[in-house]
């Protein structure tokens, strides 16, 4: 991705904006050889073009070589794939050849189509959540990829083309037809299990140009979760939660196979995976203050959903927390820590005092950033709808802080997260009809981590020094 796509991505980006002047009248050629042995790939604007000689010299000699504010030579000189510009800085070259394991060398079977490519792991390095703790638990935990007699239906090109022909009403009114769909059955780099892919090509009306429309499937455990996320995601999109972080659109649920869920969604990659590519600390501050605007939308929406009556209060809030202390208890670290995590707990929630339960309100209920992905279209859209409920909202704001504070963690910028923590939190109260205050945030921050880390099957034989300084940092960070 970094080395090929994020510079096309670039490529394209400036041809339409820099290069055309973002005129409409303008055309973007591209052209791709695409071999076993790497990809050459030709962009050409229609614009007036400009010196690139001149610009590179700048860049080595780190002068401001920019003219637009960017940082596109950066870019690519960070890559491994080989780029130059041609016919006067209109048209940049980029050539990639990738380093292929004996497996994939001339000559080795190619994948078909449903069949997943095998990925290196990168990504957060802590197991992912199911979908929520307690009752219900049993029926949200993700659908292992051999497991289940459904999954050869679903990646069944003919009989998902069927399904969609019959069901989906664009389709079966008449006024769309299939004209072929192909499936790719994806785990994503970091195990996000985000769905199934379905590229239909769809021929245009009145002589219109046919279109590829992609869609993404989710196969849940069962039915009646998969029609929680349908009802859910529905609901949070038509009352247009917010206009930076989108609602992928429900598409259908099959009659044929009612535990899929289909969206008109083409994720690229979770944030994770983003902020690793981008990463800059400028860059996840952005990100920060987009979800934290985001979430304050979705918390004070009108929006009800089925799972209506609040489950984190009385309690169940306080079993929440014992729950969090176990888990703490788990690791081998700083052996005040627990103390400090009940103290932490006891300045947010008094156990015999009456009526100091969050507030409920709209909340997503299993909230992180494996539930947050970058689409093809440059937009982040939020995901993973099933366990919206009311309840805190601070739920949701400590799941993103948690996975905040890995991030960090895990690329070795600690500094980064009290100035992203506070700019998220800060976006937050500014739309927010009750906003949160510093010492809440640390709790529910807490809190995550502690739920993060009780899903850890063995923590002391998985990254014990990561897993150490996570929960050590988690409820001291200032």
């Amino acid at each position: 991705i970094r080395d090929l796509l994020m510079p096309l991505k670039h490529a394209l980006g400036n041809a339409a904006r820099h290069g055309n002047g973002r005129d409409p009248a303008k055309l973007i050629v591209v052209e791709v050889v695409l071999t076993r042995r790497g990809a050459l790939i030709a962009v050409t604007d229609e614009g007036e073009g400009f010196d690139a000689v001149l610009t590179f010299r700048r860049f080595q000699e780190q002068q401001s070589y920019f003219v637009n504010r960017g940082i596109g030579f950066r870019h690519l000189h960070q890559a491994r794939c080989t780029a130059s510009y041609e016919n006067g800085g209109r048209t940049v070259l980029l050539c990639y050849q990738p380093t292929m394991s004996a497996s994939e060398q001339p000559g080795a079977p190619a994948l078909s189509a449903h069949e997943p490519a095998p990925h290196p792991p990168l990504g957060p390095p802590f197991p992912h959540r199911g979908r929520e703790t307690g009752e219900g638990a049993a029926q949200t935990r993700r659908v292992p990829f051999e497991s289940g007699g459904s999954l050869p239906k679903i990646l069944d090109s003919g009989w998902i083309q069927n399904c969609l022909s019959t069901e989906v009403a664009a389709f079966s009114d008449g006024l769309a037809t299939i004209e072929s769909c192909r499936v790719y059955a994806t785990r994503g780099h970091a195990a996000d299990d985000c769905g199934h892919r379905y590229v239909l090509r769809v021929p245009g009306l009145d002589g219109r140009p046919t279109e590829t429309r992609i869609l993404t499937g989710r196969l849940h455990a069962s039915a009646a979760t998969a029609e929680a996320d349908f009802e859910a995601a529905t609901k949070l999109r038509d009352a247009a939660t917010s206009a930076s972080v989108r609602i992928p659109r429900p598409v259908a649920r099959l009659r044929a196979e009612p535990r899929l869920v289909l969206y008109d969604f083409d994720p690229w990659m979770p944030l994770w995976e983003y902020l690793t590519y981008e990463c800059e600390r400028a860059t996840v501050r952005h990100c920060a203050e987009k979800i934290g605007r985001a979430l304050a939308r979705l918390h004070r929406n009108p929006v009800q959903f089925r799972r209506s009556k609040p489950e984190f209060s009385g309690e169940g809030f306080g079993a929440m927390i014992a729950r969090a202390q176990r888990n703490l208890q788990t690791l081998a670290c700083e052996p005040d820590l627990v103390q400090r995590f009940r103290n932490l707990a006891r300045q947010i929630w008094d156990p015999a005092a009456v009526g100091q339960e969050p507030t409920p309100a709209p909340i997503h209920g299993a909230f992180g950033w494996d539930c947050i992905y970058y689409g093809v279209d440059n937009y982040f859209y939020l995901f993973r709808f099933e366990s919206c409920r009311r309840g805190a909202p601070g739920l949701d704001l400590g799941g993103f802080a948690a996975d905040l504070l890995r991030f960090t963690l895990a690329h070795r910028d600690e500094e980064s997260y009290s100035t992203c923590r506070e700019a998220f939190l800060s976006e937050y109260n500014r739309k927010a009809t009750r906003p949160m205050g510093e010492d809440h945030l640390r709790f529910y921050t807490a809190l995550a981590v502690a739920e993060r880390l009780g899903r850890t099957q063995n923590p002391a034989h998985a990254d014990t020094e990561q897993l150490r300084g996570w929960g050590s940092r988690c409820e001291v960070a200032p």
